[in-house]
């Protein structure tokens, strides 16, 4: 890391670290899992504006021109060079109008400034017969103009019955400044007060307070001004108020210009003006947040050094304070209204920094105090108190510290305590979230209902779950965000309880199902098109099905075949008897005959005109060879019925209901292709050499005709508010927004940045699902041409392909862009869950670096049984992941947890785990293991990474420890 971290120069200040910035920040940087840096006590902003670039910055001071300059240097503004250009030519019209009527006053200080041979008791009397408003009165006819100001000045009054700015005229003239060197101050003042940008406002008044301090006749501060007693202290005052004060705000502006500060459209930090402890009990805190904290050093309160400097920023006229010991009003001309710190108070400091430290602890966030050796409170004091709360590093660094203007230094050692909290502690909300994973293990899963029965799209989630997981974590006004919708049950639900909702999904098939679920539709019209299209389809393809058998009609429900040779060998076949007025009889089996047999053989030869034959992409994994074309997935019958289907699809293209009748088609098409005997298979290209099935594509295309009406009913009860293309009615009327785009590539205009209250998705887990190549089929045969080559590189897949290439770099790759795009839709604090299954330690432990790396918190998980056990749970219970898991995490990184020992200890870590797991259950599976507390505590004790260096799953490390046998885990 660069250790160079930039800076910049506003005012002469105590106790400024700017000459040991980068040993500061190099400390600050080292410490890992930082998010957000608080500078508490921010001064100048030096230390926040060297942090800005690497961390989210909340500036903080209780002190009115420091946080203003906190803001200006911070924030920024939009100037262009023209209005700037305008605003200057404003203050010299405003300067001239006091020039005009303090010429004589500005006149006679030239002349002293002109002079080569000055005698300086001469000025000291000009000067000290300068009337203000404590003394509005002179026996200098040329300094006459000041005190007929000064006597109509309302003291204490912001609101002045003068027609000019006067402040500093009538209060500061000849003491901090000079005559002309005030009428400038209060010229730029006026003209700032008229610029309507207030952030502009800020950058302005943090270059006139940089000009003030260049040119003041003070040391470094304005607790007082220097005085004229020798023909030394005479000429420095003078060189000081030669200086122009115009000239200086200026060339300040010109430095801010060249580092960026005026083309700032957007502010970066959350700058503030309050008390430090009421700041902390506002923002969020936690142990991804850096506390700074510069508190003053001595009794020497910045509301007296630096009060000229707030009553710039105020303009408000303010009442002097009253010395009683001298019973006069103070030297310095202090403003009444300051702020006195408890810091700098001997009797009352180390108690500050008690609260200080117990707030930050309480909080669980990290806290660094700079500090000196030679304070009013003891480091060594301050040490013992952290080291209550935290694991306190102590940094010295040495640095000379001037003497207040004058010429000698002296040593000191500037101390920087950094304090990692002893805990590490769980974030805000986390007792809502484990009630919601409580409540979500303790549910049955539910999957089935008329809309989920509409299309058999792939990895369809619990509906309930999703239902339950919205209506905690998304308010009734929030935004619910599928990155990746799927058949889109986040949607459907997320509608149903009234949220609004977007949704995107690389897979065109996706898209058309939510499009079609979420959709309004007059379902009498779309009845009415249905029966239509089925009517036709019906006329067309009877004749592939029925046929004459010993007298009676037969038609054809299924056909098993053998793949022999390559070729499909009708074996078997289930028929129907068509009865009077076309009644079926109930189905019965019979054995092809030669007629049968020569007659399926006609259609090897029939033409296919709205099919193309294309080549599939190979992958062994999901059952496709190489060479595999379309026609590969149908039998010669079934492939000249889904043409003729196909072609009178197209004729319906601008018909009500064309999106419902290219659903059903497409959910169709599953059965219509060669399965197994159930079609229960989850792989869709697979064909088993025996008893490979071929359906009735007519009866199919009736049944899925019936479900999909039923699921538009049932739909049509809850009431949606339809879906839309604009994401001002997704805020304005709850409506859900869908778009067909990859999720990293989906645009901010329909998912702008912090909008999200809720990120609720299912992911593909690596190469379990690759649904583009699940879909080529599909994508083909409906001439939907969405699958293209920059669609499957930006897929997020494990892809056994290999014309494809798309490994677990490219998944992790591809995930982290999804993450960080949707990272930028979410609203801080929103939360981001996600279904995930998986056994293997690897991808849990990538999984959770990205998200670490992403901004977002692990805040727990909860498993989610599937509705039915997969084969190869039944199989292999052992080594299998039986259901999903829920994870829960948020948008603000907590640090995370840092396992300090071996592998060996994360291993004994891990068996004890299990152990104790074993002797609560009397039968313990594999499943209970994870789901119990093996992945939990890895995770929040922070060794599942180190785990995974080495060991594929959990079981791989508990093996050589426990005992495994019938299915259950034993402790040996």
């Amino acid at each position: 890391m660069n250790n160079t971290y930039k800076n910049i120069n506003t005012l002469q200040y105590l106790g400024s670290k700017a000459r040991i910035i980068n040993e500061i920040c190099s400390h600050f940087m080292n410490l890992k899992g930082m998010e957000v840096f608080v500078d508490l006590f921010a001064g100048t902003g030096t230390v926040g504006y060297a942090m800005q670039p690497h961390l989210k910055v909340y500036s903080n001071d209780l002190e009115q021109y420091a946080y203003i300059i906190n803001e200006g240097l911070l924030n920024g503004c939009k100037l262009s060079s023209v209005e700037e250009r305008d605003f200057i030519d404003s203050v010299k019209d405003q300067l001239g109008i006091l020039n005009d009527v303090f010429f004589t006053a500005i006149d006679a200080e030239k002349s002293y400034f002109d002079l080569i041979e000055l005698d300086y008791k001469e000025y000291k009397d000009f000067c000290e017969m300068t009337p203000n408003i404590l003394n509005p009165s002179t026996e200098d006819c040329r300094l006459q103009s000041i005190a007929e100001i000064a006597k109509k000045v309302q003291i204490g009054s912001s609101i002045q019955k003068l027609h000019l700015p006067v402040l500093f005229i009538s209060y500061y003239a000849n003491t901090y400044f000079g005559i002309r060197q005030c009428c400038e101050i209060d010229a730029i003042r006026a003209s700032i007060r008229s610029v309507p940008d207030e952030r502009v406002q800020k950058v302005f008044l943090v270059a006139l307070m940089s000009a003030m301090s260049t040119a003041a006749s003070t040391t470094t501060h304005f607790a007082q001004y220097l005085k004229i007693n020798s023909m030394v202290t005479c000429q420095n005052i003078i060189s000081k108020r030669k200086i122009s004060i115009l000239q200086q705000f200026t060339d300040k502006l010109n430095e801010f210009r060249r580092l960026g500060l005026l083309e700032v459209n957007d502010a970066k930090s959350v700058c503030t003006n309050m008390d430090y402890l009421e700041l902390l009990n506002k923002i969020p805190l936690g142990s991804d947040v850096l506390v700074y904290a510069d508190p003053p050093y001595f009794k020497e309160h910045y509301s007296r050094y630096y009060h000229v400097l707030n009553t710039v920023c105020k303009y408000d006229y303010p009442k002097i304070s009253f010395n009683n010991q001298i019973n006069d009003y103070t030297i310095g001309r202090y403003r009444q209204d300051r702020n006195v710190s408890n810091f700098g108070k001997k009797s009352m400091a180390l108690k500050a920094f008690e609260e200080l430290i117990q707030v930050c602890a309480k909080n669980n966030t990290w806290l660094a105090i700079s500090y000196s050796d030679n304070s009013i409170v003891d480091v060594n004091d301050i040490t013992l108190l952290m080291q209550k709360y935290y694991k306190v590093d102590i940094i010295e660094i040495p640095l000379k510290h001037s003497n207040q203007g004058r010429s000698s230094t002296s040593d000191v050692t500037e101390i920087l305590l950094v304090g990692k909290p002893l805990m590490v502690q769980k974030t805000i909300g986390q007792k809502r979230v484990d009630a919601l994973l409580h409540v979500l293990s303790c549910m049955q899963p539910l999957y089935d209902n008329p809309a989920a029965s509409m299309h058999n799209y792939m990895a369809r989630k619990p509906y309930n779950i999703i239902n339950k997981i919205i209506s905690e974590l998304c308010p009734e006004e929030g935004i619910v965000y599928d990155p990746m919708f799927g058949s889109g049950t986040t949607l459907i639900e997320a509608g149903k309880l009234g949220r609004s909702a977007i949704g995107s999904d690389i897979n065109a098939q996706a898209f058309k199902l939510a499009n079609v679920s979420l959709k309004y539709w007059d379902l009498k019209k779309i009845e009415v098109t249905i029966q239509a299209f089925c009517k036709d389809i019906e006329k067309s393809c009877s004749k592939f099905y029925n046929f004459e058998h010993n007298g009676e009609m037969r038609t054809l429900e299924r056909c098993h075949f053998d793949v022999v040779n390559g070729d499909l060998a009708p074996t078997s076949y289930w028929y129907k008897i068509i009865g009077i007025n076309k009644k079926l009889s109930p189905r019965k089996s019979d054995v092809p005959t030669e007629s049968f047999i020569k007659e399926y053989n006609s259609f090897n030869n029939a033409q296919i005109e709205n099919i193309s034959n294309s080549l599939l992409i190979p992958n062994s994994r999901i059952a496709i060879s190489k060479g595999a074309t379309v026609y590969s997935y149908f039998c010669s019958r079934n492939l000249c019925a889904l043409n003729q289907i196909i072609g009178i699809l197209k004729k319906y293209q601008k018909k009500y209901g064309y999106e419902v009748l290219e659903l059903i088609v497409s959910s169709a098409i599953n059965l219509i292709k060669l399965s197994d005997k159930k079609a229960s298979s989850q792989m869709p290209y697979w064909k088993p050499q025996k008893n490979v099935t071929s359906r009735n594509a007519l009866m199919i295309i009736r049944a899925k005709s019936e479900k999909i009406l039923s699921g538009l009913q049932f739909l049509s009860t809850y009431s949606y508010n339809g879906i839309t293309n604009q994401f001002n009615e997704v805020v304005n009327e709850r409506k859900i927004l869908v778009r067909n785009v990859p999720a990293q590539k989906i645009s901010y205009t329909a998912l702008p940045r912090e909008t999200v209250d809720l990120v609720l998705t299912d992911p593909p887990y690596t190469d379990q699902v690759p649904y583009l190549e699940y879909s080529q089929l599909w994508d083909l045969i409906l001439n939907w041409n969405s699958i293209t080559n920059q669609r499957l590189e930006d897929e997020l897949v494990v892809s056994d392909a290999p014309s494809r290439k798309k490994d677990i770099n490219d998944f992790s790759l591809i995930f982290k862009k999804v993450l960080r795009r949707t990272v930028h839709s979410m609203k801080l604090n929103a939360h981001f869950v996600m279904f995930y299954h998986s056994f293997d330690l690897r991808s849990w432990s990538g999984i959770l670096k990205i998200t670490e790396a992403c901004g977002l918190a692990y805040q727990g998980q909860s498993p989610v049984p599937n509705q039915r056990k997969s084969f190869k749970t039944v199989m292999s219970p052992k080594s299998t992941l039986d259901g999903n898991y829920v994870i829960v995490f948020r948008k603000r990184i907590i640090h995370a947890p840092v396992f300090d020992g071996s592998l060996d200890d994360a291993v004994a870590q891990t068996v004890n785990c299990a152990k104790r797991i074993i002797e609560a259950n009397q039968f313990t599976t594999s499943k209970d293991l994870y789901d119990n507390g093996l992945l939990k505590e890895s995770i929040e004790h922070g060794y599942l990474h180190l785990l995974a260096t080495r060991y594929g799953t959990f079981v791989d490390v508990i093996s050589p420890h426990l005992e495994y046998q019938d299915g259950y885990w034993r402790i040996k």
